[in-house]
């Protein structure tokens, strides 16, 4: 468990190092087989795991979170009176998202937010 919070946290990193870096940051997938690599590796979790992790995060970063596919949520809040939204898509052990209609700082504080809660105890591997 501890090796998967390692790669968890090196993943973390990253992806702030690549955010900082490039000056923006479009994730998502590339292919029915490939997943941005720039997503985040979540480890053996399964899809409901996932997405109550999504679900939890969400709602405590001021997300609404709504199941698009069984892999897939759309996620939207309200800032500064637009509403900005993105689709974050979680298979092969990662989860990946876009920003081309969120600001890239809410997404990030999501993304940290979802990796806190796979952390916690209770959910699978």
């Amino acid at each position: 468990m501890k090796k998967m919070f390692s790669i968890v946290a090196a993943s973390v990193a990253t992806l702030i190092l690549s955010v900082g870096c490039s000056g923006g940051l479009e994730m998502g997938t590339k292919g029915p087989e490939s997943i941005s690599e720039t997503a985040i590796f979540v480890g053996h979790h399964s899809n409901e795991d996932v997405l109550e992790a999504i679900r939890i995060a969400g709602k405590k970063e001021g997300w609404r979170v709504t199941e698009y596919k069984s892999n897939a949520v759309i996620v939207e809040k309200n800032i500064d009176g637009k509403t900005v939204s993105s689709t974050v898509v979680y298979q092969n052990e990662q989860i990946a998202g876009d920003n081309k209609n969120a600001p890239m700082d809410q997404l990030l504080k999501l993304r940290h937010a979802i990796v806190d809660e796979l952390k916690k105890e209770g959910l699978g591997h």
